[in-house]
C-alpha cells in the first residue's frame, strides 16, 4: 500500500508528480487519490515522457551534438561594382556535427565523430554575377570530417576515414588568442570574385564574363593569383582527406601528427602550445605535405592527363605525375596582462609535376615558388567601457599579408581544348590568350603575380551565450607579370578590391 512507503518514497512520487504536470499544464486536475492505479497512471506519464525525448542507439557510447553558425553581412567594391551580400561566414563556416566516445578498458578508448557543413551563400564562392551559390554543382551540405579513433591517454590517438591531414590549419590552430574564427590569414570573403581590369566598368570586362564556349577565354578570379598549388586557398595548402593519421598526446605543450592519404599525400606537423608563467601565453606549429594524388580530390589510379594548350597547338593533351609540396607553419604571443597579442604565419607551395617542368609557353620556366606571410597585432581583454567587461573579452586588431607567385596553375586550367569549355583557372604552362584582360590584347604567359591586404578587425565575446560579434574591413591589392612570345613585359593593371562585413558567430 502507499501508505506504507517510506517518507523518501513518498517525496519522490511527489516530486514526480510536480514534474508531470510541469509537462503537461493543460492535463486536468485529478483528486488526491493514492489508490492503487496511482503507480499506474504515474509510469504511464513517465513513459510518455521518455518517448519525446533524444535517445543514444547505445548506452556504452556517450554522444555530443556540436557546431555553430556564422553569418555575415558582406559590403563590397571591386573597382567599379558594389554590393551588399548576406553570406555565411567561410573563414569558420556554419556546420553541426556528432561525436562519440566509450571507454574501451584501463586508458584505452575509441569513438567517432561526424560534421557536415552548410554551403548556402558561402562567402569563399559568391562573385559579382552569384550571390547565393545557387548553381553550386556540389549542393548545399558538404562533409567535413567522417572518421572513427582509437584513443590510449599515453599512446596517442589513430584516426581512419576523412579527418584532417596533419599540416591542416597548422596557420591558425596555435593562435593562442582563440580568435582564428575572425582573423584568418586567407582571403575566404572575396576570393571567388572576378578580377577587374583597370578601365573597363562593366560587366564585359570582368574576367569571366565571355558569353559562349566559342568566345571563351580564361576565366581569372582572385583565388587565382593567391593559392596554393594544390587549394584555391594560400595558407591551408592541405585539407581534409580520407586516409589513417597518427595524433601523439600532449607533453610539455608539444604534440605531433603523421598521416598517409589517397591517392597519395603524406604529411607530418609538430604544434606547440603553454603559458610561460603568469604572464605570457605562446603558441606555434610547422607543418609539411607532399602529395602526388593525380587529381588533388579525387584521384582514379595511374598518371593524371589534361589539356594544356599552346598558340601552336591548341588541342595538345598530356599525361603527368603529380608532384607537389607545401610547408606551412605559424606563431603567436599574448602578454596576459596587458593583452597585447601578436600572431604571424608561413606558408610555402611547390610545384614539380612534370607537365609543368620548364613548360612555360613562352618562357620555357617551370612553376614558381608561391609564398606568403601574415603578421596581425592587438589587444585582447574585457574592456571596462560602457560596460563592455560585463560581456566578454573585446579584440581589436590590424594586419598586413602578402601572397606572391599564388597561380595555382594546374592541367587543368584554362579551356579544354576538345569542346572549348572554360574550365577557369591557370593552364600548366600559364598561356593566357588575348583579352583574357581586358586591357591586354596579345597572348602573354603569366610569370607572377603578388596579392597585398590590409586589415582592421573588431571582436566582441559575449561568454554567457557562446556567441561573438564582429566587424572586419580588409583592402587588397593585385599585380600580374606577364609576357609576350618576344618575353617583353606586358603591362595589364587591376583594381584594388574593398570589404567591410558584419556578422555573429555562435557555438554550441
Amino acid at each position: 500500500m502507499v501508505w506504507g512507503l517510506g517518507q523518501r518514497s513518498r517525496l519522490l512520487i511527489a516530486a514526480g508528480a510536480t514534474l508531470i504536470m510541469g509537462a503537461y499544464p493543460h492535463a486536468p486536475a485529478r483528486a488526491a487519490d493514492l489508490g492503487g492505479d496511482c503507480c499506474a497512471d504515474l509510469e504511464e506519464r513517465v513513459a510518455d515522457l521518455e518517448a519525446t525525448t533524444v535517445r543514444k542507439g547505445n548506452k556504452k557510447v556517450s554522444v555530443t551534438l556540436y557546431g555553430q553558425v556564422n553569418k555575415a553581412i558582406l559590403f563590397w567594391d571591386d573597382g567599379h561594382e558594389r554590393g551588399t551580400y548576406t553570406v555565411d561566414n567561410n573563414y569558420e563556416s556554419s556546420r553541426f556535427g556528432v561525436k562519440g566516445s566509450a571507454k574501451i578498458t584501463g586508458d584505452w578508448s575509441g569513438g567517432y565523430r561526424l560534421e557536415i557543413e552548410t554551403t548556402e551563400a558561402n562567402s569563399a564562392k559568391l562573385n559579382q554575377f552569384d550571390d547565393d551559390n545557387a548553381n553550386d554543382p556540389l549542393g548545399r551540405l558538404n562533409v567535413r570530417h567522417s572518421f572513427f579513433y582509437v584513443n590510449n591517454k599515453k599512446l596517442g590517438e589513430v584516426r581512419l576515414g576523412l579527418t584532417a591531414t596533419p599540416v591542416y590549419n597548422i596557420t591558425k590552430d596555435t593562435n593562442v588568442t582563440d580568435l582564428e574564427d575572425t582573423m584568418h590569414s586567407d582571403n575566404r570573403m572575396m576570393q571567388g570574385f572576378f578580377l577587374r581590369p583597370q578601365g573597363f566598368d562593366n560587366a564585359e570586362g570582368l574576367l569571366g564574363s565571355a558569353p559562349n564556349a566559342a568566345t571563351a577565354k580564361t576565366t581569372l578570379k582572385w583565388q587565382n593569383i593567391s593559392m596554393c598549388y594544390d587549394s584555391t586557398n594560400a595558407f591551408v595548402c592541405s585539407t581534409r582527406k580520407n586516409g589513417v593519421a597518427y595524433w601523439s598526446p600532449t607533453w610539455e605543450g608539444f604534440s605531433a601528427s603523421v598521416g598517409f592519404f589517397e591517392n597519395y599525400e603524406w604529411g607530418a606537423a609538430l604544434r606547440y602550445k603553454k603559458e610561460w608563467g603568469d604572464a605570457f601565453e605562446v603558441g606555434a606549429g610547422i607543418g609539411y605535405s607532399q602529395t602526388s594524388d593525380e587529381r588533388l580530390q579525387s584521384g582514379g589510379g595511374g598518371d593524371a592527363n589534361g589539356p594544356s594548350p599552346t598558340p601552336t597547338n591548341k588541342s595538345r593533351f598530356t599525361n603527368f605525375s603529380r608532384d607537389i609540396q607545401d610547408w606551412a607553419g605559424s606563431a603567436s604571443i599574448k602578454h596576459k596582462p596587458t593583452g597585447l597579442f601578436v600572431f604571424s604565419a608561413f606558408s610555402f607551395s611547390q610545384n614539380n609535376d612534370s607537365n609543368t617542368v620548364h613548360a612555360g609557353v613562352f618562357t620555357g620556366t617551370s612553376d614558381p615558388l608561391m609564398s606568403a606571410w601574415d603578421v596581425q597585432a592587438g589587444i585582447q581583454r574585457k574592456m571596462p567601457w560602457f560596460g563592455l567587461d560585463t560581456l566578454g573579452q573585446t579584440s581589436f586588431w590590424g594586419g598586413y599579408s602578402d601572397i606572391h607567385n599564388g597561380l595555382g596553375a594546374s592541367s587543368l586550367g584554362g579551356v579544354f581544348p576538345a569542346n572549348g569549355t572554360n574550365v577557369g583557372g591557370i593552364p600548366a604552362d600559364r598561356f593566357l590568350p588575348a583579352f583574357t584582360f581586358q586591357n591586354v590584347a596579345v597572348n602573354t604567359e603569366i610569370t607572377g603575380a603578388d596579392v597585398n591586404r590590409w586589415s582592421l578587425a573588431l571582436d566582441q565575446e559575449l561568454e554567457k551565450s557562446g556567441m561573438h560579434l564582429f566587424a572586419v574591413w580588409q583592402h587588397f591589392t593585385p599585380d600580374v607579370t606577364l609576357v609576350d612570345k618576344n618575353l617583353q613585359h606586358v603591362a595589364a593593371p587591376l583594381d584594388d578590391f574593398n570589404l567591410f562585413y558584419t556578422g555573429a558567430r555562435i557555438y554550441f
